[in-house]
């Protein structure tokens, strides 16, 4: 490997202006040695943000500007050497462009011809997401943790649309959300009905994915936030005793610690419930068994 380097201006130029040479011989100066059989190697099982963690983890000696310049090397040749190939972070990108555009419209700013093009970018992102389980978790991981900062936004996008009476935009919105995520399907619609006053129809949706044993249980679980939102607390206690039953048979601890957190927020919303004392007790022999972490009664 020779002794090219990428110059102190990579991040204004970006690295696109640079050869392969430049970034590997950059990369082994701070500490990664690292070839290109190597690094298709190691995207077959890991995504851009992934790989460069494993770059700091593994001695990344960079600081100041070059400290983060293993996110920008991993990204750049991810696309460099697999063509065509999508990132999670293709995807963040283009909902934050559109997020921007809808942000606008909900402050009542004209659009300027780019608002349909960001729904098109981002819809034709959809099929090309990995269906496999566990690939796909770790690729909508990194795209909605290059999202912290929209996640806000995000969420309440769909609803927001339908207040401000956008309703082509907020259906065309839940649909987008439903599509690129397995807990939100059903729900995300299911909101916007309400909030155009078809609430109970609405709420009567909601509550049936909630109970649905052969849901994905986290699309269980927003359906219950969703009927929380809504103060439909009867609901709610059913549908999370439901999926508690469901939570310890499979001993899916994730599931049970928010199963318990959301009973003890029933119970503090709620404290004339008939049934207290029995999921109290319950509660407690949980939250004993999993840590005081787990949600107090």
């Amino acid at each position: 490997m020779g002794t090219e380097r990428v110059d102190k201006g990579w991040q204004a130029k970006g690295l696109e202006a640079y050869g392969d040479d430049a970034i590997l011989g950059t990369l082994a100066h701070y500490g990664i040695t690292i070839d290109k059989p190597g690094f298709l190697a190691l995207a077959q099982t890991a995504y851009p943000l992934a790989i460069a963690m494993e770059w700091h983890e593994g001695g990344w000696k960079g600081t100041g500007q070059f400290s983060r310049f293993p996110a920008a090397a991993a990204e750049e040749l991810w696309h460099r050497w697999q063509p065509g190939a999508v990132a999670p972070t293709d995807v963040a990108l283009a909902i934050i462009n559109l997020i921007k555009d809808l942000v606008d419209q909900l402050d009542g700013k004209p659009d300027e011809g780019t608002l349909d093009t960001r729904f098109k970018v981002v819809e034709a992102y959809l099929p090309r997401i990995p269906t496999e389980p566990e690939t796909k978790d770790r690729f909508l991981g990194e795209c909605f943790g290059a999202l912290t900062d929209w996640m806000e936004p995000f969420d309440g996008m769909a609803e927001s649309l339908a207040r401000k009476k956008l309703d082509a935009l907020a259906d065309r919105f839940s649909a987008l959300e439903e599509g690129l995520l397995e807990q939100r399907r059903g729900i995300s619609s299911a909101i916007v009905r309400a909030v155009r006053g078809d609430e109970t129809a609405a709420l009567n949706d909601v509550f049936a994915i909630a109970m649905d044993a052969s849901r994905e249980v986290w699309n269980r679980s927003s359906a219950i936030d969703t009927l929380f939102d809504f103060e439909a607390l009867d609901r709610v206690k059913q549908a999370t005793l439901s999926l508690f039953d469901e939570a310890e048979r499979l001993k899916d601890l994730e599931l049970i610690s928010w199963c318990v957190e959301t009973l003890a927020e029933l119970l503090k919303e709620d404290p004339s419930m008939p049934e207290r004392q029995a999921i109290r007790e319950r509660i407690e022999r949980i939250a004993a068994a999993l840590g005081p972490e787990h949600g107090e009664p």
